[in-house]
């Protein structure tokens, strides 16, 4: 007969803890974009497991850009929401009451997504890559970036403009702008979604009615093929595994999971020297050197290498 024994209850406590434990983690972070300007705790961070309203709002923001997630997206002790890197890996971290206080003020979920959209912002445009975290500058691009991704997925500019009205400062800091400017990023990037995404205004009735002109033969040419279009180069950048091509008509292009095909900018002439050409975004550009290298540029001007151009 065998008999069953029991874990005492000081060892079933001390399992008990070790998964606890376990469940957050200490996070050191190299550097890190903020949503808004608060003072920093000098306390550590530790990080938890991301809930499942921000994983969906997360999957929701990337399904309109086309591009595959390239971070990691855990809850923590920070004031707000920031962008972060640990190493060579790209983080999201928010503060879970933070997100509750700012839906509960906004009365709307498009608030969280809104921030959500902002730190997203900050890690596509190589914001964490550089040195000195948050200034004003890469804010307003990160603001901007918020409002072109709400208006894609349906929010009215009130619903894209909601956090920043009930969260940023009227004066700004040395990080941060103030609150008139954010606002104006925000429109701006949401303005200009719009205009991508409506239709040209040909459906309007004309005030008389046309006048039928016959149709002029003499003259007409013969219909020209479209020509194929095809890749050229690849253009591959640092901490980010996304593919990015470039096309024999200048478009740059990427290819989601689902073999979704987005454009996320163009190859223009360089305006610069020693520049080939220039990579160019809605949000920023890059100039590429004839060798191939990728260059982007610190706030006071100096030239860093953000990535390389290769064989498609």
């Amino acid at each position: 007969m065998k008999i069953k024994k029991k874990l005492p209850w000081s060892l079933l406590l001390f399992f008990s803890s070790c998964c606890i434990i376990s469940a957050q983690e200490l996070f050191v972070r190299d550097g890190y974009c903020s949503y808004s300007a608060e003072t920093e705790s000098n306390g550590d961070i530790y990080t938890f497991s991301s809930d499942e309203e921000a994983n969906k709002a997360v999957e929701r923001i990337l399904k309109y850009t086309g591009l595959k997630k390239n971070f990691t997206i855990k809850a923590a002790n920070v004031n707000n929401a920031e962008a972060s890197i640990m190493g060579n890996t790209r983080y999201i971290l928010y503060n879970q009451d933070f997100m509750l206080r700012v839906k509960k003020v906004t009365h709307t979920d498009w608030a969280a997504i809104s921030i959500m959209a902002h730190e997203i912002g900050h890690h596509l445009q190589g914001h964490t890559l550089l040195n000195g975290g948050s200034r004003p500058n890469i804010e307003l691009e990160a603001d901007k970036y918020s409002g072109f991704i709400l208006q894609k997925m349906g929010a009215t500019l009130e619903q894209a403009k909601a956090a920043i009205l009930s969260i940023a400062s009227e004066q700004g800091s040395d990080t941060h702008p103030g609150k008139t400017a954010r606002v104006a990023a925000i429109t701006n990037g949401w303005i200009e979604a719009r205009d991508l995404t409506s239709p040209p205004d040909t459906d309007k009735t004309p005030d008389t009615d046309p006048v039928h002109q016959p149709a002029d033969t003499s003259s007409r040419l013969p219909s020209t093929p479209t020509p194929a279009v095809f890749y050229v180069s690849r253009c591959v950048f640092a901490n980010d595994p996304t593919a990015y091509y470039v096309t024999n008509t200048n478009i740059i292009i990427t290819i989601n999971q689902f073999g979704q095909v987005a454009v996320v900018g163009q190859k223009l002439p360089p305006t610069f020297p020693n520049f080939a050409w220039m990579y160019q975004t809605a949000y920023t550009t890059y100039g590429v050197a004839p060798n191939g290298f990728i260059f982007g540029s610190y706030p006071n001007g100096t030239l860093m290498q953000v990535g390389y151009v290769t064989n498609p």
